[in-house]
């Protein structure tokens, strides 16, 4: 139920309700101003609860409007500057790529393009190395007219590797008088993961995975042996192996079966997220009800299994620090998206029903991948399902570990939370129907321009975690994988922030795996006394508060 406002004013309060409301279908412009409005008019001094004074509900006077605003919210989708547009078809392409003028200035670039590059590229010589291969390109996006592809060959001295020009539309960026064009570093050569995957799915030795890719990429046999120091002889019976364990007849079959496989290998990172230049690609399976489940794998590939429960809304994807420490300690993370997160199928159940059937379906994500054990690892408000999880499948858990928060609860602390993590809780317990509305203002923030100053602006209680926004990356992975996440809509974020008001401590008690908690010292927006009281009530848990660091724990220290 909505609040009333006592006595006179409350229609007039009601009317300023109602248009902060729908001021929040125009979100990101402002979002500061007019998320403040919107908590003051809810629960400020002036929002009262008085029953019966106006003989009209709450629910009655505000439901058509919160029932409009919704609809306008569906028809309008995420509002998007010309420049969030360009970050799109940038961010969608997985090659370094820029958005390059008629004068041959570069207005653009994706992450994989200035990691390349080492820099943000301004002009067509920081983006293509080969002068004559430059002046090809320059003096096609000055001369073409039409939408006609430029692919040459050859960039930075490797026939591997192509340049691919075309251009695209030009009302992107209204203040650019003339065309723009995409273009593309393609680089043509064996993806390093594939031939790895290669050399396991054949049983090669490292030697012979790598004659197998020289061969692949056009070297004669006495070529090979030059390259690899070694004599002719050594190089023929290193092929006849190789044919042996591959089960191919000749050099022209064996080139097609590496080429095939390292095509077919790349092909489902397409679909994948491209962060700091690291595929994770996203994969799908199907539940016994049907429902389809998509996970993430992260990591050693055939490491020891870790199951993330991840946090809401922020997503799935880790650090690049932590993908590099999971792959050097021989860690395969595996994160699934709930029911109704990223493309997982929602389901019609919520509260403890909602804990049971995620156990059940993390539970069916082992049996399909073939595992037996895993440590849970939660991250802030996943620690209630890692829990549920761990009770109902204790045999699958060798390790109950969470960070940035305990799956407990008092009403007093939400005193204690920050604004914007407070305005979340408020309208889950208060005010239910308008969740929505607003979490779709904040994620409409999170997916424009604006993306930087609102997870700051978030952060901002904090000295830890103020530092930690000012790595760029983790402003990414907060604003896009919230993004990802509630891709499907809101109902699983409404019913996931009715579990935060709950305390599990009793739960904790009857659950034979115990958490290991780790937990910011200087965080602000979930108070470290909250996670101690709830160790001190469930005897066997254990916490170790790490310096330096706040809630965003999980993205700044590993």
């Amino acid at each position: 139920m909505v609040r009333r406002f006592r006595g006179a004013p409350s229609m007039s309060k009601s009317h300023e309700l109602i248009s902060a409301i729908y001021a929040a279908t125009l979100i990101p412009e402002d979002f500061n101003r007019k998320f403040d409005d919107l908590e003051e008019l809810l629960f400020g001094e002036a929002a009262q609860v008085v029953a019966g004074d106006t003989g009209v509900s709450g629910d009655e006077l505000l439901d058509p409007h919160i029932e409009t605003a919704r609809n306008i919210q569906e028809r309008i989708g995420r509002a998007r500057s010309p420049e969030q547009k360009i970050d799109s078809i940038l961010g969608s392409i997985p090659n370094p790529s820029h958005i390059v003028t008629r004068r041959g200035a570069v207005i653009a670039s994706n992450r994989l393009a200035v990691t390349r590059q080492g820099r943000r590229p301004v002009s067509l010589a920081d983006c293509i190395v080969d002068e004559t291969i430059r002046g090809k390109v320059s003096q096609f996006v000055a001369r073409s007219n039409s939408d006609k592809l430029l692919a040459i060959a050859g960039e930075g001295g490797s026939t591997q590797v192509s340049v691919l020009v075309r251009r695209v539309d030009g009302t992107l960026l209204p203040q650019e008088t003339g065309p723009l064009f995409l273009l593309s570093i393609v680089d043509l050569g064996f993806d390093g993961d594939a031939i790895v995957l290669f050399r396991d799915t054949f049983g090669l030795t490292e030697a012979e995975s790598r004659v197998a890719v020289l061969l692949a990429s056009g070297l004669r046999l006495p070529d090979i042996a030059a390259e690899r120091n070694v004599s002719i002889d050594t190089v023929r019976t290193q092929v006849k192996v190789i044919k042996n364990k591959t089960s191919v007849r000749d050099i022209p079959a064996l080139v097609r079966l590496i080429c095939g496989f390292n095509a077919g290998a790349l092909a489902p990172t397409m679909s994948g997220s491209v962060r700091g230049g690291v595929q994770r690609p996203r994969h799908q399976l199907t539940l016994p009800d049907g429902r389809r489940l998509e996970y993430v794998e992260q990591g050693a590939p055939d490491g020891d299994p870790v199951l993330l429960f991840h946090n809401l809304p922020y997503g799935v994807d880790l650090p690049l620090a932590a993908v590099a420490e999971a792959e050097a300690r021989g860690l395969r993370f595996i994160a699934p998206f709930r029911p109704g997160f990223g493309n997982s199928d929602p389901v019609d159940v919520r509260g403890d029903e909602l804990l049971t059937v995620v156990a059940a379906d993390t539970y069916e994500v082992m049996r399909q991948l073939g595992l037996d054990r895993v440590v849970a690892l939660s991250h802030a408000t996943g620690a209630v399902f890692a829990l549920r999880f761990a009770r109902l499948f204790p045999r699958a858990v060798s390790k109950l570990v969470g960070v940035s928060r305990a799956p407990a609860w008092r009403d007093e602390w939400l005193a204690q939370i920050p604004q914007r993590q407070r305005f979340i809780l408020r309208l889950s317990k208060n005010a239910p129907r308008l969740l929505p509305v607003v979490a779709w203002g904040m994620i409409a923030c999170m997916d424009s321009s604006y993306a930087s100053d609102f997870v700051i602006y978030t952060c901002r209680d904090g000295a830890a975690d103020s530092r930690a926004t000012e790595d760029p990356e983790t402003v990414e992975l907060i604003a896009k994988g919230s993004v990802e996440g509630l891709r499907r809509g809101f109902d699983g974020l409404s019913k996931e922030c009715e579990l935060l008001l709950q305390d599990f401590a009793a739960e904790a008690r009857a659950t034979p795996h115990k958490f290991h908690f780790l937990h910011g010292a200087d965080d602000r927006i979930i108070d470290p006394s909250h996670t101690l009281t709830f160790v001190n009530e469930v005897p066997g848990t254990s916490v170790e508060m790490v310096e330096g660091a706040g809630q965003l724990l999980f993205f700044s220290h590993w």
